[in-house]
Protein backbone atom coordinates (compact mmCIF):
# COMPACT_ATOMS: atom_id res chain seq x y z
CA UNK A 1 0.00 0.00 0.00
CA UNK A 2 1.40 3.20 -1.27
CA UNK A 3 1.32 6.67 1.00
CA UNK A 4 0.68 8.81 -1.73
CA UNK A 5 -2.74 9.58 -3.55
CA UNK A 6 -6.18 9.64 -2.06
CA UNK A 7 -9.66 8.23 -1.61
CA UNK A 8 -13.12 9.42 -2.01
CA UNK A 9 -15.71 8.89 1.00
CA UNK A 10 -19.20 10.02 0.53
CA UNK A 11 -20.88 12.07 3.41
CA UNK A 12 -23.39 9.65 3.49
CA UNK A 13 -21.10 7.24 5.38
CA UNK A 14 -22.45 8.64 8.16
CA UNK A 15 -25.61 6.96 7.99
CA UNK A 16 -24.13 3.56 7.67
CA UNK A 17 -23.42 1.22 10.11
CA UNK A 18 -20.16 1.28 10.21
CA UNK A 19 -19.99 4.78 11.09
CA UNK A 20 -21.21 4.29 14.37
CA UNK A 21 -18.09 1.67 15.33
CA UNK A 22 -14.81 4.00 15.37
CA UNK A 23 -12.95 0.85 15.16
CA UNK A 24 -14.39 -0.77 12.61
CA UNK A 25 -14.90 2.28 10.32
CA UNK A 26 -11.17 2.55 11.19
CA UNK A 27 -10.44 -1.30 9.23
CA UNK A 28 -12.62 -0.39 6.83
CA UNK A 29 -10.88 2.81 5.78
CA UNK A 30 -7.69 0.85 5.98
CA UNK A 31 -9.32 -1.89 3.34
CA UNK A 32 -9.78 0.59 0.93
CA UNK A 33 -6.31 2.10 0.90
CA UNK A 34 -4.67 -1.57 1.18
CA UNK A 35 -6.67 -1.98 -2.79
CA UNK A 36 -5.08 -1.88 -5.96
CA UNK A 37 -5.90 1.34 -7.81
CA UNK A 38 -4.98 -0.48 -10.83
CA UNK A 39 -4.51 -4.23 -12.10
CA UNK A 40 -1.19 -5.63 -10.75
CA UNK A 41 0.50 -8.63 -11.27
CA UNK A 42 2.04 -11.00 -8.19
CA UNK A 43 3.64 -13.60 -7.73
CA UNK A 44 1.44 -16.42 -5.37
CA UNK A 45 2.53 -19.94 -4.81
CA UNK A 46 4.96 -19.75 -7.90
CA UNK A 47 2.04 -18.60 -9.81
CA UNK A 48 1.69 -15.35 -11.57
CA UNK A 49 -1.47 -13.46 -10.53
CA UNK A 50 -3.42 -10.85 -11.64
CA UNK A 51 -4.78 -8.23 -9.02
CA UNK A 52 -7.75 -6.45 -10.04
CA UNK A 53 -8.10 -2.62 -9.25
CA UNK A 54 -10.46 -2.65 -6.02
CA UNK A 55 -8.21 -5.98 -4.65
CA UNK A 56 -5.56 -6.58 -2.71
CA UNK A 57 -3.81 -9.83 -1.32
CA UNK A 58 -3.69 -10.64 2.70
CA UNK A 59 -4.17 -13.41 5.32
CA UNK A 60 -6.52 -13.03 8.58
CA UNK A 61 -3.00 -13.44 10.43
CA UNK A 62 -1.69 -10.11 8.91
CA UNK A 63 -4.66 -8.46 9.15
CA UNK A 64 -4.90 -9.72 12.86
CA UNK A 65 -1.36 -7.99 13.50
CA UNK A 66 -1.98 -5.18 11.44
CA UNK A 67 -5.19 -4.25 13.75
CA UNK A 68 -3.65 -6.09 17.38
CA UNK A 69 -6.77 -8.01 17.27
CA UNK A 70 -7.32 -11.62 17.21
CA UNK A 71 -7.64 -13.89 13.59
CA UNK A 72 -11.27 -14.88 15.32
CA UNK A 73 -12.24 -11.27 15.49
CA UNK A 74 -10.20 -10.34 11.86
CA UNK A 75 -12.90 -13.34 10.53
CA UNK A 76 -15.97 -12.13 12.53
CA UNK A 77 -15.37 -8.84 10.93
CA UNK A 78 -15.03 -9.45 6.99
CA UNK A 79 -17.72 -11.81 7.77
CA UNK A 80 -19.80 -8.99 8.79
CA UNK A 81 -18.17 -6.66 5.52
CA UNK A 82 -19.34 -9.84 3.25
CA UNK A 83 -23.06 -10.45 4.46
CA UNK A 84 -23.39 -6.49 3.63
CA UNK A 85 -22.08 -7.02 0.42
CA UNK A 86 -19.21 -4.55 0.80
CA UNK A 87 -16.33 -6.69 0.60
CA UNK A 88 -15.99 -10.26 -1.28
CA UNK A 89 -13.05 -12.57 -0.66
CA UNK A 90 -11.48 -15.40 -2.23
CA UNK A 91 -8.73 -18.13 -0.14
CA UNK A 92 -6.38 -19.01 -2.65
CA UNK A 93 -4.11 -21.22 -0.59
CA UNK A 94 -2.47 -19.63 2.38
CA UNK A 95 -3.51 -16.38 1.52
CA UNK A 96 -7.17 -14.77 0.60
CA UNK A 97 -7.80 -12.10 -2.08
CA UNK A 98 -10.05 -9.60 -0.74
CA UNK A 99 -12.39 -7.15 -3.18
CA UNK A 100 -13.99 -3.98 -2.30
CA UNK A 101 -17.32 -3.90 -3.80
CA UNK A 102 -18.13 -0.76 -5.70
CA UNK A 103 -14.21 0.37 -5.43
CA UNK A 104 -14.85 2.85 -7.90
CA UNK A 105 -16.67 4.94 -5.27
CA UNK A 106 -13.87 5.60 -3.07
CA UNK A 107 -11.15 6.28 -6.17
CA UNK A 108 -11.44 8.18 -9.86
CA UNK A 109 -11.21 6.11 -12.49
CA UNK A 110 -10.04 7.75 -15.08
CA UNK A 111 -6.71 6.62 -13.89
CA UNK A 112 -2.86 8.13 -12.88
CA UNK A 113 -3.04 11.85 -14.57
CA UNK A 114 -6.64 12.45 -13.18
CA UNK A 115 -4.97 11.33 -10.19
CA UNK A 116 -1.88 13.32 -10.60
CA UNK A 117 -3.78 16.15 -11.13
CA UNK A 118 -6.35 16.30 -8.61
CA UNK A 119 -3.18 15.43 -6.16
CA UNK A 120 -1.66 18.97 -6.94
CA UNK A 121 -4.46 20.72 -6.83
CA UNK A 122 -5.36 19.56 -3.60
CA UNK A 123 -2.34 20.01 -2.29
CA UNK A 124 -1.77 23.50 -3.23
CA UNK A 125 -5.35 24.17 -1.89
CA UNK A 126 -4.57 22.21 1.46
CA UNK A 127 -1.14 24.51 1.94
CA UNK A 128 -2.87 27.51 1.31
CA UNK A 129 -5.70 26.73 3.62
CA UNK A 130 -3.51 25.39 6.38
CA UNK A 131 -1.35 28.96 6.25
CA UNK A 132 -4.58 30.77 6.80
CA UNK A 133 -6.01 28.50 9.36
CA UNK A 134 -2.80 28.69 11.47
CA UNK A 135 -2.79 32.50 11.40
CA UNK A 136 -6.36 32.61 12.59
CA UNK A 137 -5.55 30.15 15.63
CA UNK A 138 -2.39 32.14 16.42
CA UNK A 139 -5.03 35.41 16.87
CA UNK A 140 -7.24 32.93 19.32
CA UNK A 141 -4.35 31.15 21.02
CA UNK A 142 -3.10 34.31 22.14
CA UNK A 143 -6.16 35.04 24.50
CA UNK A 144 -7.26 31.38 24.96
CA UNK A 145 -6.59 28.83 28.08
CA UNK A 146 -5.49 25.44 27.96
CA UNK A 147 -8.03 22.53 28.77
CA UNK A 148 -6.35 21.97 32.09
CA UNK A 149 -6.76 25.64 33.24
CA UNK A 150 -10.56 25.39 31.77
CA UNK A 151 -11.25 22.55 33.69
CA UNK A 152 -10.39 23.50 36.92
CA UNK A 153 -12.75 26.08 36.93
CA UNK A 154 -15.15 23.43 36.71
CA UNK A 155 -17.98 24.51 39.64
CA UNK A 156 -19.67 21.87 41.38
CA UNK A 157 -22.15 24.49 42.75
CA UNK A 158 -25.70 23.03 42.65
CA UNK A 159 -27.14 23.80 39.01
CA UNK A 160 -29.07 27.51 39.39
CA UNK A 161 -32.62 27.50 39.41
CA UNK A 162 -34.62 27.08 36.01
CA UNK A 163 -34.47 30.46 33.78
CA UNK A 164 -30.32 31.23 34.97
CA UNK A 165 -28.82 28.84 32.45
CA UNK A 166 -25.47 30.39 33.05
CA UNK A 167 -24.23 28.66 35.16
CA UNK A 168 -25.09 25.19 33.43
CA UNK A 169 -23.88 25.90 30.25
CA UNK A 170 -21.11 27.20 31.98
CA UNK A 171 -19.90 23.76 33.40
CA UNK A 172 -21.39 21.81 29.90
CA UNK A 173 -18.95 23.99 28.18
CA UNK A 174 -15.25 23.20 30.05
CA UNK A 175 -16.25 20.09 30.83
CA UNK A 176 -16.49 19.34 27.30
CA UNK A 177 -13.58 21.13 26.39
CA UNK A 178 -11.62 19.53 28.51
CA UNK A 179 -12.49 16.39 27.71
CA UNK A 180 -12.76 16.78 24.08
CA UNK A 181 -9.18 18.01 24.18
CA UNK A 182 -8.04 15.07 25.87
CA UNK A 183 -9.57 12.95 23.02
CA UNK A 184 -8.42 14.61 19.88
CA UNK A 185 -6.87 11.82 17.46
CA UNK A 186 -8.40 9.00 19.74
CA UNK A 187 -10.72 6.39 19.45
CA UNK A 188 -12.80 7.10 22.09
CA UNK A 189 -15.26 9.39 20.92
CA UNK A 190 -15.30 12.75 21.60
CA UNK A 191 -18.51 14.59 23.32
CA UNK A 192 -20.74 15.70 20.85
CA UNK A 193 -23.00 19.00 21.42
CA UNK A 194 -22.84 21.93 23.50
CA UNK A 195 -25.20 20.29 26.19
CA UNK A 196 -23.60 17.40 28.57
CA UNK A 197 -27.59 16.10 29.16
CA UNK A 198 -28.76 16.10 32.91
CA UNK A 199 -27.94 12.09 33.55
CA UNK A 200 -24.59 12.64 32.27
CA UNK A 201 -23.89 15.23 33.94
CA UNK A 202 -25.51 14.31 37.19
CA UNK A 203 -22.89 11.05 36.59
CA UNK A 204 -20.44 13.13 36.57
CA UNK A 205 -20.78 15.26 39.47
CA UNK A 206 -21.19 12.27 41.08
CA UNK A 207 -17.76 11.37 40.25
CA UNK A 208 -16.57 14.21 41.09
CA UNK A 209 -17.84 15.00 44.76
CA UNK A 210 -16.84 11.44 45.48
CA UNK A 211 -13.12 10.93 44.64
CA UNK A 212 -12.67 14.82 43.20
CA UNK A 213 -12.24 17.05 40.31
CA UNK A 214 -8.17 16.09 39.97
CA UNK A 215 -9.26 12.36 40.13
CA UNK A 216 -12.19 12.72 37.45
CA UNK A 217 -9.32 15.10 35.36
CA UNK A 218 -6.97 11.63 35.75
CA UNK A 219 -9.64 9.19 34.75
CA UNK A 220 -10.09 10.87 31.48
CA UNK A 221 -6.32 10.98 30.72
CA UNK A 222 -5.72 7.49 31.79
CA UNK A 223 -7.99 6.26 29.36
CA UNK A 224 -6.66 8.92 26.35
CA UNK A 225 -3.40 6.79 26.60
CA UNK A 226 -5.00 3.38 27.02
CA UNK A 227 -4.83 0.96 23.93
CA UNK A 228 -7.57 -1.16 25.38
CA UNK A 229 -10.20 1.05 26.29
CA UNK A 230 -9.40 2.88 22.86
CA UNK A 231 -10.35 -0.57 21.05
CA UNK A 232 -7.24 -2.39 20.97
CA UNK A 233 -9.13 -5.47 22.44
CA UNK A 234 -10.06 -8.99 21.12
CA UNK A 235 -13.72 -8.10 20.74
CA UNK A 236 -13.24 -4.40 19.59
CA UNK A 237 -14.62 -2.27 22.86
CA UNK A 238 -14.14 1.26 22.76
CA UNK A 239 -14.93 2.85 26.00
CA UNK A 240 -17.14 6.56 26.30
CA UNK A 241 -17.43 9.52 29.08
CA UNK A 242 -20.50 7.43 29.89
CA UNK A 243 -18.62 3.99 30.63
CA UNK A 244 -15.89 5.94 32.38
CA UNK A 245 -18.37 7.76 35.27
CA UNK A 246 -20.43 4.51 36.03
CA UNK A 247 -19.38 3.72 39.39
CA UNK A 248 -17.90 0.26 38.95
CA UNK A 249 -15.43 1.51 36.17
CA UNK A 250 -14.09 4.48 37.62
CA UNK A 251 -12.21 3.54 39.96
CA UNK A 252 -10.53 1.13 38.03
CA UNK A 253 -9.37 3.44 35.34
CA UNK A 254 -8.41 5.85 37.80
CA UNK A 255 -6.43 2.98 39.80
CA UNK A 256 -4.55 2.20 35.94
CA UNK A 257 -6.15 -1.37 35.11
CA UNK A 258 -6.21 -0.56 31.86
CA UNK A 259 -2.77 1.30 31.15
CA UNK A 260 -0.63 0.44 28.56
CA UNK A 261 2.00 -0.97 31.17
CA UNK A 262 -0.12 -3.09 33.12
CA UNK A 263 0.01 -6.32 31.44
CA UNK A 264 -3.38 -8.06 32.65
CA UNK A 265 -5.20 -5.53 30.05
CA UNK A 266 -2.25 -5.72 27.50
CA UNK A 267 -3.61 -8.92 26.64
CA UNK A 268 -5.96 -9.00 23.89
CA UNK A 269 -7.46 -12.41 24.82
CA UNK A 270 -7.97 -11.25 28.63
CA UNK A 271 -11.20 -11.49 29.86
CA UNK A 272 -12.70 -8.70 28.92
CA UNK A 273 -16.20 -8.96 29.72
CA UNK A 274 -15.59 -8.06 33.08
CA UNK A 275 -14.68 -5.33 32.23
CA UNK A 276 -16.98 -4.08 29.73
CA UNK A 277 -20.30 -3.97 31.17
CA UNK A 278 -20.85 -2.72 34.61
CA UNK A 279 -24.27 -1.68 36.55
CA UNK A 280 -24.40 2.60 37.04
CA UNK A 281 -26.18 2.64 40.50
CA UNK A 282 -29.48 4.60 40.25
CA UNK A 283 -28.60 7.00 42.99
CA UNK A 284 -25.86 8.15 40.60
CA UNK A 285 -28.14 9.70 38.09
CA UNK A 286 -30.81 10.46 41.01
CA UNK A 287 -29.45 12.80 42.74
CA UNK A 288 -30.09 16.51 42.92
CA UNK A 289 -27.19 19.00 43.05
Amino acid sequence: MTNEGFICVSRSIVSHWIWNNPVYFQRWVDMIMMANWEDKEVQIAHHQLTVQRGQFVTALHSLAVRWSISRQAVSKFMVKLSDDNMVDTLVYGKVTIVTICNYDRYQLKNGIAVDGLVDNMVNSSVEELVAQTNNIIREKEKGKKTSDEVFSQVSLKPDPPSGMEGEVSLFDERFIQFFNSKMKGKTIPSIRGEVLGKKRKQSIKARMREYGKDAVAQVIANAAESNFLNGCNVRGFVASIDWLMKPGNFPKVLDGNYNNKNTKFNNVHDRTRRSEATATSSADFSKQF
